[in-house]
């Protein structure tokens, strides 16, 4: 029993010893493939001084380094190695008991994404990292080439004329879904290569097809430069290859607005030209127009936008590269921005016909889309009936219908647009509207006929409006759109074959990216730079200080600002000698309100009004540009009941005087120059609509803002003509002066005046030459300077001189009042039309009184002019 138990003891221990030399050797094993593992981890990379080779050199480590030290990939030592070869493993052979095991390292896999392993787009969409690219089927370039239609005939355009006025060119047939057969213009095996090669992009998912254009187009990294999108920078594109017919523009001074450098001009050339109006449908976020405003510079262009509510809408607080303000958007009598809408399509026409006075638009632009996922193919079938409208819109047709409205047109696929769709563009100049409204009444009876088919769900739709034996027998019209379309869908197929390749090999990409982006936005004129992410709201676009510091010709006290205008006195009519012309050197402005004009500042964030502090108005009410300088009058219209009137409820910023518009320093120019421009600065902001909506659905709310205007301005010699404008009614028991201006009725509460010529000059009249002329009290060397080299000779009076009097030089202008008027310097001063209960003094005694004693009247100051007239020997 007891050896008995002593033998099983020995056995027990001899187990054990066993199972701790099994033990041992695991754990040195595993410490061996540690060690070997994390050798490898850390061994570093030796050190080169080529750290990258061109295309076409070759890596051979170089003359001076030294031969690297070839090492066996298999440790031959190690406990893996051994026990494989044990268990009969064979050098160059699989693993198995037949060898039956790979031999090559495992390959990567060619999977893609989660999709599944028996997926069709692994079998055509499969990942090949040998993949290659052959670059000599594109075609890059900068430059671009446009082709235009050949003129439509007179006679052609009568004749087509004639057979729209009336439905019998238009056919109803069964709905369209297929594109296969669609060879009357383009050639069958090219229509069938393009479809093949979209087809292979239908299993694959919108990720890849993203990541792969990305690095395939070449001109993708263009984007939208700094605009919101890249709709800007295709409007750009098409812009510089049509030689500036879409914003008009003058190349030889484009520049001066526009500087590829990041320096902001500081004037503009343009704005004694014409206000540029345009319509932007189907176009949100807007990136159209804000190219459009940037373009055209400062407040040189005035725009109206027609898109869908909601969140398709216009997105105006992202126009940075220029001020939404000049920009108005519309949705249309229903309120919802459908373009296909017959009522939506004529109250446009009617809403641009109010804000452009009746003038119209000098540029039509529509880009509008829809989804039309799982039938790419189909796209330009489906979207007919947008393109109809846009068109419609614009007052064209489809193509061939185009050549009747316009005098040219072309047909045209920009650099900007992404060479694998089927986007392009139609470009049409010289409106001839003798045919253009035939067209548009029967593309609207086309629309409407698309409407009644759509809303009664009926199984065909409109396939024909011009028959196709017409526009065959046109060869001109025939050759040019089978060229295009031919050109067009080689080019597609040979784009879609190479996001295909790029979409197999990730290592791909295209070389020229960079430097395509940088010769195509200097060949558009389009400045190099990004778009800020967000705007920087840095302490300086709250302070209107600074704002002014930037502009401001004349250094102001604190307490300058608050300095009341001098009152007018008719002494300041008395000449200095006969020939002194001196109520010609004056210009005045009607003023509305009592208190003084004030000074107000719009920065980037915020406008400002000096009321003896800076009081910053809310953004919404004041929608003033930045980097603008004025002199204003804040005002409330006036609404007449009879013959009394009351305030109504629109509010007005009147602009007595300007500085600087929204970056144009005008305050240098003349006074009547600075309110021409500051004219056309308030037409550029002027709305059809005196309401604006902020925000969209349920949050939305309606605004009021203020209107702003621009006070008329009159001479001397117009002060009796001014009075007869005016007509005395009762408001709060008082007799006031009513008087309309930019539609608008305010009262009269008296006169400001300015002197247009700076203070060491004087008008006279020549006899001989009938022409107003200038001399120089300091320096009489200088002659006799006319009207015309006013502004060479630095004669007129700046925004500084005749708006902004420091304490001091009005302590002086009245001290030299009193002791020498006949030659006294007044910039400005204000004739008050109030009641003064002493005398019977006021708006009445002022208009219909010959001379009073409380002060002077309409009649007593222009026979002081007439006397002035007589002496200069004007007739």
């Amino acid at each position: 029993m007891n050896q008995s138990t002593l033998s099983d003891d020995s056995d027990g221990n001899s187990n054990n010893d066993r199972y701790d030399f099994l033990r041992k050797a695991r754990r040195r094993d595993m410490q061996e493939e540690y060690s070997e593992e994390m050798g490898t981890f850390n061994r570093k990379r030796p050190f080169s001084n080529q750290q990258t080779l061109s295309d076409d050199e070759e890596d051979d480590g170089g003359s001076n380094q030294k031969a690297a030290k070839t090492e066996d990939p298999v440790d031959k030592n190690s406990a893996g190695y051994k026990l494989m070869r044990k268990m009969g493993y064979k050098e160059g052979s699989g693993l198995g008991k037949q060898g039956q095991g790979i031999s090559e390292p495992i390959a990567l896999s060619s999977q893609r994404g989660r999709i599944g392993l028996g997926h069709e787009a692994n079998k055509v969409l499969t990942r090949q990292m040998d993949e290659v690219w052959d670059e000599s089927k594109e075609e890059k370039t900068v430059e671009e080439r446009v082709e235009w239609f050949e003129a439509c005939p007179l006679e052609v355009r009568e004749e087509i004329v004639e057979n729209l006025k009336d439905d019998r060119w238009i056919v109803v047939k069964q709905k369209k879904l297929i594109i296969d057969d669609e060879v009357d213009f383009c050639d069958e095996l090219t229509l069938k290569n393009m479809l093949e090669a979209k087809q292979v992009f239908d299993n694959m998912t919108d990720k890849d097809l993203r990541e792969a254009r990305t690095r395939a187009n070449p001109y993708e990294t263009i984007g939208g430069a700094f605009f919101q999108n890249r709709a800007a920078m295709k409007t750009a594109n098409l812009d510089r290859i049509y030689d500036w017919i879409f914003s008009m523009e003058n190349p030889q001074t484009l520049l001066k607005k526009n500087p590829l450098e990041d320096a902001k001009p500081s004037n503009s050339d343009d704005r004694s030209s014409p206000l540029f109006y345009f319509a932007d449908v189907c176009a949100g976020p807007g990136g159209f127009s804000e190219y459009m405003l940037w373009r055209k510079g400062f407040y040189n262009a005035k725009g109206f936008g027609f898109t869908l509510d909601g969140k398709d809408d216009f997105k105006l607080h992202k126009f940075c590269a220029s001020s939404a303000y000049y920009f108005e958007p519309y949705y249309g009598v229903k309120n919802n921005g459908d373009v296909t809408d017959p009522e939506n399509i004529d109250s446009l026409e009617d809403y641009v016909s109010k804000g452009t006075n009746g003038l119209g638009v000098h540029l039509m632009m529509a880009d509008g889309g829809f989804s039309v996922e799982k039938q790419e193919n189909l796209q330009e079938i489906l979207s007919k009936r947008l393109y109809l409208c846009q068109l419609l819109v614009s007052l064209a047709g489809l193509v061939y219908l185009m050549r009747i409205c316009y005098d040219d047109v072309s047909l045209h696929k920009p650099h900007t647009s992404r060479p694998a769709n089927s986007e392009r563009y139609i470009i049409c100049k010289g409106l001839r509207k003798e045919f253009s409204d035939v067209v548009r009444d029967y593309l609207k009876r086309v629309n409407r006929k698309i409407g009644e088919l759509k809303n009664r769900e009926d199984p065909n739709d409109v396939q024909e409006i011009v028959p196709h034996s017409i526009m065959q027998s046109d060869e001109d019209f025939f050759t040019y759109l089978v060229k295009h379309n031919q050109k067009l869908a080689q080019r597609q197929t040979v784009y879609l074959q190479k996001y295909l390749s790029f979409s197999r090999n990730q290592g791909l990409f295209d070389k020229d990216q960079g430097n395509l982006r940088d010769d195509c936005l200097n060949y558009w004129m389009v400045p190099n730079r990004k778009r800020a992410r967000d705007r920087e709201r840095v302490r300086e676009s709250l302070n209107a200080a600074f704002v002014l510091g930037i502009y401001t010709k004349k250094m102001m006290g604190a307490n300058d600002f608050n300095v009341r205008t001098p009152e007018f006195s008719p002494r300041m009519l008395e000449q200095s000698n006969d020939k002194h012309y001196k109520h010609a050197e004056f210009r005045f402005v009607r003023l509305s309100e009592r208190s003084n004009p004030y000074l107000l500042v719009a920065t980037s964030d915020a406008i400002f009004v000096h009321k003896g502090y800076w009081e910053r108005m809310e953004n919404d009410l004041a929608r003033i540009p930045e980097s603008t300088i004025l002199l204003v009058e804040p005002t409330t219209e006036r609404v007449r009941n009879g013959n009394r009137i009351s305030k109504g409820t629109q509010e007005i910023f009147r602009i007595i005087d300007a500085a600087v518009l929204n970056g144009d320093d005008v305050s240098m120019l003349s006074y009547e120059q600075r309110m021409t421009a500051a004219r056309k600065f308030a037409l550029a902001l002027q709305r059809v609509n005196a309401q604006v909506r902020k925000g969209w659905g349920n949050r939305s709310k309606i605004i009021r803002p203020h209107i702003l205007t621009v006070a008329d301005v009159f001479s001397f010699n117009e002060l009796e003509n001014m009075k007869n404008e005016m007509e005395l009614v009762n408001f709060q028991n008082e007799s006031h002066p009513l008087f309309t201006e930019s539609g608008y009725s305010m009262v009269c509460s008296g006169l400001r005046f300015c002197r247009v010529i700076r203070q060491d000059w004087c008008m006279a009249y020549s006899r001989s030459q009938s022409l107003i002329y200038a001399y120089n009290l300091q320096n009489k060397a200088i002659g006799s300077i006319f009207e015309r080299d006013f502004e060479r000779n630095e004669v007129w009076a700046s925004f500084w001189d005749t708006a902004m009097m420091k304490e001091n030089e009005k302590k002086e202008t009245l001290r030299r009042m009193a002791d020498d008027p006949r030659n006294a310097y007044v910039s400005q001063c204000v004739w008050k039309w109030q009641i003064c209960v002493e005398n019977t003094y006021g708006p009445r005694a002022i208009m219909t009184e010959d001379e009073h004693k409380g002060g002077p009247t309409v009649s007593s100051i222009m026979a002081a002019v007439n006397h002035i007239d007589k002496l200069c020997g004007i007739a």
